[in-house]
């Protein structure tokens, strides 16, 4: 009968024993699991951000981009109607002028457009590659 006793109690000890291994190896795990899923929240926050400020960004465009169209749109109509040949041949050097101030005020423009858009990828953060 003492065997017996003797038997269950080593067999108690020796499950107790591999039960507390489990559930320390179980609680490690959980721990690096909270982590990951706190660097992937992190991540995620990032990128809607990222996003949101990419939505706005592309509204402004679209703004500006209709704004820029109705102007073409104006200087299309403006230049169906100009006469410009014969404005040409009554006063060439005084076209030559108008059309130099004109390529120059379009150049600046386009310029200052330039660094508008080459300053929109500005403030974006890109994502550590998971390597």
């Amino acid at each position: 009968m003492q065997q017996v006793f003797i038997g269950i109690i080593l067999f108690l000890g020796f499950t107790t024993y591999y039960l507390f291994n489990e559930n320390k190896t179980l609680t490690a795990n959980n721990l690096v699991l909270e982590g990951a899923i706190a660097t992937q929240e992190e991540a995620i926050t990032s990128l809607q951000n990222d996003f949101a400020l990419q939505t706005e960004q592309m509204n402004e465009l679209t703004v500006k981009s209709q704004a820029a169209q109705r102007e073409l749109n104006r200087y299309t109509q403006f230049i169906q109607n100009y006469q410009l040949s014969a404005k040409i041949l009554a006063d060439p050097k005084e076209m030559q002028r108008k059309i130099n101030n004109g390529t120059k005020h379009i150049m600046e423009d386009i310029e200052k457009i330039s660094v508008t858009v080459d300053d929109l990828d500005d403030g974006l953060q890109l994502q550590p590659s998971s390597d």
